[in-house]
């Protein structure tokens, strides 16, 4: 029997003796994970949040009352007829006529050039001759009037004006032979009761010559045209205006002041110039007293999967994890970042082991991870949350190597994923804020000036190409129209 069992003995004897030459027995299991498909979920095209802005607008008196001189010009009354009161007169505006507004009313003073034909008629006797003669005579005076200013839904500028005239240094004289006939008794009546029609004309004048819907019109079309910011980034600024809204007019400081709000969506991004389909259609304007001077544009930076990915090497790759107390370690020697539907799919080719007694399991190849990304605001990068592994990826891992996927290797690689962005959205803050600063023409009459004072984060949008961050820059804009 002893002998029978000797070969049992010897191979047993071996075997416990390799115990003390080899550390223990050892296996290597390949992952053989197959990659989640890389796609971006079917989510609406971005849109920034509705903005109200309101705009200061501030209308100098002098650019009204320049284009009120050009445009308001020639005769302005005229009576050729003697018959009645022997009188005719011829009113025509003379020099420059000035303006000035306080408050919510603006008042004129026009010069004006009178033009009067007398006729002194005699009959000395039923058998005399008829003495008739005519002799005429200039002389100036000055109208003063009185306009109180809106505008309507139709941004047609309404105007009630009221006035009065006063004579010059010298009070019109018309000399007929010997005498001398002093016209202001003759004029002023007439003149006085023209006032009313010369009212009515200039509220004509000025709702027909101060055309403002002709420039909110031409406003809000060039307004929605694409402005380039910079030709490095390919950036530009998208403006889509919705509605306006006004605050009453009313005057300080030599200028006419209101604040126009209109409620839009502004966006700064760097994926080329956006097709803009330029909406025509002007709203009806509404008054509004409680307007403020508030702005918010929304900021993107667009990092693609190639350049998030080689961040991603960078922040995981040749390093060596080791938990459970340095018995099992995993090596990663690549990674990737593609789309996952809406969340990142972080690829991982991976070496490791772990030890169990006298055995070492070893695994080889290629794990997938997915997590949700999102702005982290106090590092201005973008981040990944609740990583877990592609239900693939874990499947295999629990049939090949269980011990990775217990462990904590995912909340370690969660740790250290971090796509900084500060840079890009500085650059657009910084080429927005350049563009307000020097050459914010959205028109030919109105000039945009503003201040970007902080940038707060709104959403992470995943693209074909790319993980679009998105943020809103909160300051302020003001409108100039320097051209009439």
């Amino acid at each position: 029997m002893i002998r029978n069992n000797l070969p049992k003995f010897i191979l047993l004897l071996f075997a416990c003796s390799a115990t003390f030459i080899v550390p223990g027995c050892s296996s290597t299991s390949k992952i053989n994970s197959e990659a989640p498909a890389a796609t971006a979920v079917a989510v609406p095209a971005y849109q920034p949040k509705l903005s109200s802005i309101t705009i200061p607008v501030s209308i100098p008196i002098a650019a009204i009352e320049d284009k009120l001189n050009q445009e308001f010009k020639g005769i302005l009354y005229k009576d050729d007829n003697l018959e009645g009161d022997n009188v005719a007169v011829t009113v025509s505006k003379l020099g420059r006529m000035s303006m000035r507004a306080e408050k919510d009313k603006v008042y004129f003073s026009v010069p004006l050039r009178i033009y009067a034909k007398g006729r002194w008629k005699w009959d000395p006797c039923k058998l005399c001759p008829a003495i008739d003669k005519t002799e005429d005579t200039n002389f100036d005076m000055v109208i003063k009037t009185e306009s109180k200013i809106g505008l309507t839904e139709d941004y047609a500028v309404k105007t009630t004006t009221s006035g009065d005239f006063e004579w010059g240094d010298t009070k019109p004289v018309l000399q007929l032979g010997p005498l001398k006939i002093g016209l202001a008794r003759f004029v002023e009546p007439t003149m006085r009761e023209q006032m009313a029609i010369l009212t009515k004309q200039l509220d004509k004048d000025l709702q027909s010559r101060l055309n403002m819907r002709q420039y909110v019109v031409e406003a809000w079309q060039q307004v929605q045209q694409p402005l380039k910011l910079n030709d490095a980034y390919n950036a530009w600024l998208t403006i889509v205006p919705k509605d306006v809204r006004i605050a009453p007019l009313f005057a300080s400081n030599g200028n006419l002041n209101t604040r126009i709000g209109i409620t839009s969506y502004i966006s700064v991004d760097t994926d080329g110039k956006p097709n803009v389909k330029v909406n025509r259609n002007l709203p009806k304007l509404v008054l509004d007293n409680r307007l403020t001077d508030a702005i918010q544009i929304g900021l993107t930076a667009t990092i693609p999967y190639a350049h998030a990915s080689k961040l991603l090497q960078e922040q995981v790759a040749n390093q060596t994890y080791k938990f459970d107390g340095g018995k099992s370690e995993v090596r990663v020697n690549n990674a990737a970042i593609t789309p996952g539907g809406e969340q990142l799919v972080l690829m991982l080719d991976v070496n490791g082991k772990t030890k169990a007694g006298l055995f070492t399991k070893k695994i080889v190849g290629k794990v997938y991870l997915r997590g949700t990304p999102y702005y982290d605001a106090q590092t201005a990068s973008i981040k990944v949350r609740d990583v877990d592994y592609d239900l693939d990826t874990k499947d295999r891992l629990l049939s090949t190597a269980s011990w990775l996927a217990k462990n904590k290797f995912k909340d370690m690689i969660q740790s250290q994923v971090s796509i900084p962005v500060q840079s890009q959205l500085t650059e657009a803050h910084t080429m927005l804020q350049n563009m307000l600063n020097t050459s914010g023409r959205v028109h030919e009459s109105v000039m945009l000036r503003g201040n970007i004072k902080e940038i707060t984060p709104e959403n992470i949008y995943l693209t074909p190409t790319g993980i679009k961050a998105v943020v809103n820059a909160k300051g302020n804009l003001t409108a100039t129209v320097d051209k009439l």
